[in-house]
């Protein structure tokens, strides 16, 4: 049974990367994406490739939702259950940056809500979500399961930018995130990760 693991904002970018690095060591893959569906569409061909060339069948299923509205975070989750009835591996990598670099004594809620949402409510929730399935996967785990959570968050989550505020404090917030939930996990024998572009 191959593993599988679910990426956010897989589509384009960091993500992309991610996805065909995944497929090509014969990953399962759900790939999230929030608009650019013909981007979707092309990273998961790239990706089936990618695994061929390695040897691989892999599936690659992709999933448009907005990882900041719960419903869709559901959604996400359904997918991976119902077509590959486990998840080893979640990347939480989705997220925005300001639409406006402002200065920080001109920072908006709007703005500051939406980084906020994408890219650390969103992160939590679904890890929160992903997780409770990892602890009962565990209990009876599938063959090979090493069940590991891995957070992208940025340079940004220890270095000041002042003109957008907003993102720093939401990738210092999902740099404490990991730390929690690796405490939280280890119990299980769960791990989770963050990486810092």
């Amino acid at each position: 049974m191959s593993r599988a693991a679910l990426v956010t904002g897989g589509s384009r970018g960091i993500g992309r990367g991610i996805v065909l690095a995944l497929a090509g060591i014969g990953y399962d893959l759900v790939l999230n994406y929030a608009a650019n569906e013909t981007a979707a569409l092309e990273t998961a061909r790239a990706a089936t490739a990618a695994a061929e060339a390695a040897g691989f069948g892999v599936k690659v299923e992709i999933c448009q939702a907005d990882v900041a509205v719960a419903g869709d975070r559901q959604r996400l989750i359904e997918l991976a259950r119902a077509q590959f009835g486990r998840l080893d591996l979640l990347v939480n990598n989705a997220g925005v940056a300001p639409a406006v670099r402002a200065d920080l004594l001109e920072t908006s809620e709007e703005s500051f809500d939406r980084l906020i949402g994408i890219n650390l409510r969103g992160p939590f929730f679904l890890t929160q979500a992903i997780a409770r399935w990892m602890v009962e996967q565990v209990v009876s785990p599938p063959p090979e399961y090493l069940p590991q959570i891995v957070n992208i968050t940025s340079v940004s989550a220890y270095t000041a930018s002042v003109n957008r505020g907003e993102y720093c404090v939401a990738k210092a917030g999902l740099a404490m995130m990991t730390k929690l939930f690796a405490a939280r996990l280890a119990e299980h024998g769960i791990r989770v990760y963050e990486i810092r572009p």
